[in-house]
């Protein structure tokens, strides 16, 4: 049986060094075959596109916007000339840790067609500055386990997401992005047709890019805090933690 076809494709702006990380590390741990890679490069620097031609054109198409898109509008015109039925979809602020990333996450993916996603990340890292999420009952398929991902009582983000991992073309035509204006956005449009997302027991990839955070003026959070953010001296209490753990208010 011929394996599936997966598009790998990557949104980027301006920030080369952490996108060539995330390439270098994407290349030296996957180990499933890539029929197309897309980079969608959204900083409108001919700098920058240059230096990403120079680092990744002979194996990758680049997309130079002429003008900025923003994130979700890159990700739709991409999307719109994908011909496999899979997305191996990817952010330019993350290093790979390990192999079988892709293979694990087809068989996951296949127990339940209502798994928009297989996360990556440690539930540590998710949860790094406050809970917000829980998790279900270990599950296992074949060799390897997962949890479902499970939004504390009031926070809305849990059933899609941009970070790492395989997406089903079909279930983006099936909830498309158009209108959505974040990512948030878009999470919710998954969560309400019943969709959600499971988290791998074994870590495959690390956030680079916490400290080098992009503004993306395309993107609007409808004006609302997000859901689960503490309030008062809560949240004063976190400004201050912050502070003196990481220097920066």
């Amino acid at each position: 049986m011929s394996k599936p076809e997966v598009t790998f494709i990557l949104t980027s702006c301006g920030r080369v060094d952490l996108l060539k990380t995330t390439i270098e590390t994407f290349e030296k741990f996957n180990t499933y075959p890539i029929k197309r890679g897309i980079i969608t490069e959204d900083s409108c620097d001919e700098e920058v596109y240059r230096q990403v031609r120079e680092l990744f054109g002979d194996r990758y198409e680049i997309w130079a916007n002429e003008t900025k898109k923003g994130q979700i509008k890159s990700i739709v015109d991409a999307y719109a000339t994908v011909d496999t039925p899979y997305i191996f979809h990817c952010e330019d602020d993350w290093e790979f840790t390990r192999p079988g990333f892709i293979e694990e996450s087809f068989e996951i993916l296949n127990s339940n067609p209502n798994i928009t996603q297989v996360w990556l990340r440690s539930a540590e890292n998710l949860n790094r500055d406050i809970t917000y999420f829980t998790f279900g009952e270990i599950e296992e398929v074949g060799a390897y386990k997962f949890r479902k991902v499970i939004p504390t009582a009031n926070y809305e983000w849990g059933a899609f997401s941009f970070n790492p991992g395989i997406k089903r073309l079909s279930d983006y035509q099936k909830v498309d992005y158009d209108g959505c204006l974040s990512e948030m956005d878009i999470n919710i449009r998954y969560r309400n047709a019943g969709y959600f997302c499971v988290l791998s027991e074994t870590p495959g990839v690390e956030h680079t890019g916490d400290e080098r955070r992009l503004h993306d003026p395309t993107r609007k959070w409808e004006k609302r805090r997000k859901p689960g953010k503490p309030k008062g001296l809560k949240r004063l209490w976190s400004h201050i933690h912050r502070l003196f753990s990481k220097g920066k208010w």
